[in-house]
């Protein structure tokens, strides 16, 4: 199974050489990898050139960037898509992963389980507590988001009409489509995520805004989540 990694970065993107690094054995076994920029400069442009596939420049929002990276030829041979946020990082053998549960399920997309970690502050019961919450409620909910590592099969990314150009929460509005064709198979294999937030307060409020949106949209609250444009 092939996939197409698609990653999407901004002016931002300070360690864009490491998320990209971090990708070569995926390319060595035949991966491709797409990295998408927003368009608002070009030092994270000229950093990622000589380390993906292909280096796409739109200065559009970024449901629209991953939709158009989904179309390149560099995906066209790719049985699967998975979207990898720069801060990111996959655990080993992440593709062979992504190849046996798609092989061995009939639902077409899931995700990872997490780990958050913060380079300032080291291992934390804070962080511990937010990844393991994060990890249940994606399971509860059939709700993925962006720093899980979503993965799908391209026929079924393409069946759904990709991801909706209107919302902000594109990722959350994704899932609640995908959950029509099954529910996520969330991988206990780990992502590693750089969590912004310091401090236990801080780790708190963030993980109970992100479970609140997450509880919310499963239920069919999240105004963002209810409206849907077609692929752009």
């Amino acid at each position: 199974m092939r996939l197409a990694v698609i990653v999407p970065i901004d002016t931002r993107a300070q360690g864009i050489e490491e998320s990209l690094l971090a990708l070569a054995d995926l390319r060595r076994r035949g991966h491709q990898v797409i990295v998408v920029d927003a368009g608002d400069g070009q030092s994270a442009v000229a950093r990622a050139q000589n380390l993906a596939d292909r280096v796409l420049v739109a200065a559009q929002k970024l449901s629209v960037r991953l939709n158009a990276a989904s179309r390149l030829p560099e995906a066209e041979g790719a049985d699967a898509l998975l979207f990898l946020p720069e801060a990111v990082r996959l655990p080993a053998q992440a593709d062979r992963a992504i190849a046996r549960a798609l092989s061995n399920s009939t639902s077409p997309w899931g995700c990872f389980d997490v780990s958050f970690r913060n380079p300032s502050q080291g291992p934390s019961a804070a962080l511990e507590l937010a990844a393991a919450l994060a990890n249940w409620c994606s399971r509860l909910t059939g709700i993925c988001m962006w720093e899980q590592a979503i993965f799908v099969s391209r026929s079924a990314f393409f069946a759904l009409e990709g991801f909706a150009v209107s919302e902000e929460r594109a990722d959350v509005e994704f899932s609640r489509r995908a959950r029509q064709l099954g529910a996520p198979i969330v991988l206990r294999e780990r992502a590693l995520v750089e969590m912004k937030e310091r401090g236990l307060r801080s780790i708190l409020r963030a993980t109970v805004r992100r479970e609140r949106r997450r509880l919310a949209a499963a239920l069919g609250l999240d105004p963002e989540a209810r409206r849907r444009a077609p692929l752009q």
